[in-house]
């Protein structure tokens, strides 16, 4: 690794390997992208109906039917951010749902361009679960003062959802226990935008900037939130999620910091809610220097765990899962 460049690294990247004329396609991308988004729906829809099935259950509601899944649809749509129970289950909703769509999507496309599974995962033999670990941490701790700079700027005096969605100790601890579901639902987003869309995309075009930048924007536009600074952050959140990727040869790292960064936010910034909300999201000069911030952290942190060995070690990471410059020109060549 001594001597090559950062952007040179980024280039070779183990995780781009083992894309052929298959993946540039037209007929299997159109069945992918098709036939990804009508078994993803179905599985998404499966998932969510056993989810309100045992809840209907479980509140009693079972007896009235269809009419009492309804009833406890809309009240989990409509149920306020300090129910902890309603809380809760959006939290299993959303990473059920997720997870099940991205599951089914990139199977299919896997099968159909000839990949393992675990190729849109990682590059290294088997998932590096460690490494996952790692991105928690790391990115919990550089968010921490992001997050501190965000709510002194805004002061707007509302209390912090994990203090208000419960009066007692114990309910504001299952309620963070239950924001860990937000790791596998991180998993699944980044299994689509860095594993089936990074690998996609390089499959035309092997450029860093080319790369990072377009599914940046992808992952931020299908947010459908449009206002300019939550555009332009989510947009290098995406960057990053991207280059912690293409560096690290996997998404599990991404993985890591993606599910601190949406733990964070619904512990200590907004609960999560199923009702369709709007940002105020515009760009100031506070909003840009939690950008800048947010973007230096995530390249030191990547580089840390890149450059430190013990560290590196300890996340079972190894050379060779990072860069595979052979196998990566000659599937460009």
């Amino acid at each position: 690794m001594a001597g090559r460049g950062i952007v040179e690294s980024v280039a070779d990247s183990s995780f781009l390997a083992g894309l052929g004329e298959r993946d540039r396609a037209a007929p299997r991308i159109i069945g992918a992208i098709i036939g990804g988004l009508v078994v993803g729906a179905v599985a998404a829809t499966a998932c969510l109906i056993l989810v309100l099935i045992a809840y209907t259950v479980v509140t009693g509601e079972a007896g009235a039917g269809l009419e009492g899944m309804r009833r406890v649809a809309i009240s989990l749509r409509d149920s306020p951010s300090t129910d902890l129970g309603a809380s809760s289950l959006r939290l299993l909703v959303a990473a059920s749902t997720n997870g099940a769509f991205v599951l089914a999507f990139v199977a299919l496309a896997a099968r159909l361009a000839g990949h393992r599974f675990i190729d849109y995962i990682t590059a290294a033999p088997q998932i590096r679960w460690r490494l996952i670990g790692v991105g928690l941490v790391l990115s919990a701790l550089m968010l921490a003062p992001v997050l501190f700079l965000d709510r002194e700027i805004s002061r707007d005096g509302s209390a912090l959802p994990i203090l208000a969605v419960s009066p007692s100790f114990a309910g504001r601890a299952a309620y963070a226990f239950a924001a860990l579901l937000f790791i596998p639902a991180a998993a699944a987003e980044e299994a689509f935008f860095r594993g089936w869309l990074l690998r996609q995309t390089a499959a035309f075009a092997r450029q860093p900037v080319v790369l990072i930048a377009f599914t940046a924007v992808v992952f931020s536009a299908l947010h459908f939130d449009f206002s300019p600074g939550a555009f332009f952050t989510r947009a290098l959140m995406g960057a990053g999620f991207a280059y912690m990727t293409l560096r690290l040869g996997g998404i599990e790292f991404a993985t890591g910091v993606h599910a601190a960064n949406n733990i964070l936010i619904i512990l200590f910034v907004e609960p999560l809610t199923l009702k369709a909300t709007q940002s105020a999201g515009d760009l100031s000069a506070g909003s840009l220097l939690e950008d800048a911030i947010m973007v230096a952290g995530y390249l030191i942190i990547t580089e840390a765990v890149v450059r430190i060995e013990p560290l590196r070690r300890w996340a079972g990471v190894h050379i060779e899962d990072l860069t595979r410059c052979e196998a990566t020109a000659r599937t460009f060549s």
